[in-house]
């Protein structure tokens, strides 16, 4: 029985090493097929990589060669400056500037134009108006400009002419304001206070006027239209100038005048002067020249020296009928819309209520002054215009 039992042993030890060998062959077969797709995955990856790589490189510089840049930055190696994009865009509304100077929307540009780096003192993101401020204040400041504003136009400086008397009022020291209406005092001038009025006024009570402290009144004593052209009467003239000669003021009279020709400047004077002929004047006869703000009007293309010879036509008219002519205008209107060089044979009546309490800078010579044309008298219902009259003592 032994020599039985050693061969089955023999036999089973050869059983069991034909299966270890078996089994250790199959592990070690599974595990050279584990690795072999581990590395072919691994080598697809690297492969995967390495031709998006060289894609990312061919499409960077397909784009710096398209957008002229000189060379590209390495990955990593980015500088501030490589992201400059600000200058894209408009600093206040944020949007793409256009070679047009329009703006539209942002949105994306299809190939934005790099602009070559500069520092803040050479290209700066905010624009600085120091300058230009300082420019323009020391024009102001020099004494020898003047700002006003033309109609449709904007303001802008204009030269103060030395061939035009300039007025010596001394507005800093010699002007006090008085229940709202100015005083000015000094050694050569007195003042007087006065009126002008038209029918918008209504009927006035010319006893209560003059009471109120007002010594003369500037009636208005025709207009021509300003869109028809036609000559026309104050509807209240007569009754006007009537009553204020009554109640012993001093009178004058002005004329609204729309003319563009030397004719119908002459045509309103003579109008004028036969509207005055039963009544006569104390004070003297102006020609009202203004723009009209909120409409247009037959004047409107007029230019200076157009407006300033019809001026001058007016004025000589009336001087032949024995009047004293004055030239009614406002501050901008004299800078800006005539010539007051051409002017200076004729007085001025100024109408600048800008600033009444510090007076005005206008720098010519003028002989009445509207102050304001929201004054309140006794007598007079509503707003009205009130002014002063400067008196040379020395010429008297």
């Amino acid at each position: 029985m032994s020599g039985f039992f050693d061969d089955k042993e023999r036999e089973e030890n050869k059983t069991y090493k034909k299966t270890l060998v078996y089994f250790v062959a199959a592990i070690s077969l599974v595990m050279l097929l584990f690795l072999a797709i581990i590395y072919a995955n691994t080598k697809q990856k690297q492969d995967r990589r390495r031709a998006l790589d060289e894609e990312l490189q061919e499409n960077a510089e397909e784009l710096a060669l398209d957008n002229d840049i000189e060379e590209i930055p390495e990955q990593g190696g980015m500088k501030s400056e490589d992201l400059d994009f600000w200058d894209m865009y408009d600093d206040d509304t944020g949007n793409i500037i256009l070679s047009d100077n329009k703006t539209e929307p942002s949105q994306k540009k299809e190939k934005p134009e790099k602009k070559p780096v500069t520092s803040l003192s050479e290209d700066k993101i905010m624009p600085d108006n120091e300058d230009s401020i300082k420019e323009e204040k020391e024009e102001e400041d020099d004494g020898k400009h003047i700002k006003a504003k033309a109609k449709g136009e904007d303001a802008k400086w204009y030269d103060i002419s030395d061939d035009v008397t300039h007025n010596n009022f001394d507005f800093k020291g010699c002007l006090s304001m008085d229940t709202e209406r100015p005083e000015y005092k000094d050694r050569n001038y007195s003042t007087r206070r006065g009126v002008d009025v038209s029918k918008y006024q209504g009927t006035i009570d010319w006893a209560k006027v003059k009471a109120d402290g007002i010594d003369y009144a500037m009636i208005r004593g025709g207009a021509r239209g300003y869109g028809s052209g036609q000559l026309m009467l104050d509807d209240n003239f007569v009754t006007n100038i009537m009553g204020a000669r009554g109640a012993g003021l001093d009178t004058g009279v002005y004329f609204f005048s729309q003319a563009v020709t030397v004719d119908e400047a002459v045509e309103e004077a003579n109008f004028t002067a036969g509207a005055l002929m039963n009544y006569g004047v104390s004070f003297p006869v102006a020609l009202d020249v203004e723009w009209v703000e909120n409409d247009s009007a037959r004047t409107d293309d007029l230019s200076a020296k157009e407006r300033t010879e019809l001026a001058v036509k007016f004025c000589e008219t009336i001087k032949a009928f024995g009047y004293t002519p004055v030239i009614y205008a406002s501050r901008d209107m004299l800078i800006a819309g005539l010539l007051p060089e051409e002017l200076k044979d004729y007085d001025v009546w100024l109408s600048d209520d800008l600033r009444p309490e510090i007076g005005t800078d206008y720098p010519y010579e003028f002989t009445m002054w509207q102050y304001t044309r929201n004054g309140h008298v006794d007598g007079i219902s509503g707003e009205v215009d009130i002014n002063l009259y400067f008196i040379n003592s020395k010429e008297k």
